[in-house]
């Protein structure tokens, strides 16, 4: 697997926003669906909050590299429909 590697922006995001570092590991090692864009990947993944009681996706934000993965930003949005793709 690829190094990982985090923009300053994509760790404050990820703090600011309570979301859960081994979620995004688990995003990157198995996707529910990645967007490309050229080299610009967006990675989602499809999780249920126990606490919140809701489902929501996370959307990790990345750009590919030979040798790695830098994570641009991170977030999770209980809007699933409007950036889930049925055919990509």
């Amino acid at each position: 697997m690829k190094q990982i590697r985090w923009r300053p922006h994509a760790r404050e995001r990820l703090v600011e926003r309570g979301i859960d570092i081994k979620l995004v590991q688990e995003a990157l090692t198995r996707p529910d669906q990645i967007i490309s864009r050229g080299r610009q990947k967006i990675i989602h993944k499809r999780y249920y909050d126990f606490h919140c009681r809701k489902e929501y996706l996370l959307r990790v934000f990345i750009e590919e590299h030979v040798e790695e993965r830098m994570i641009r930003t991170v977030y999770r949005t209980s809007k699933i429909a409007k950036y889930w793709r049925d055919k990509l």
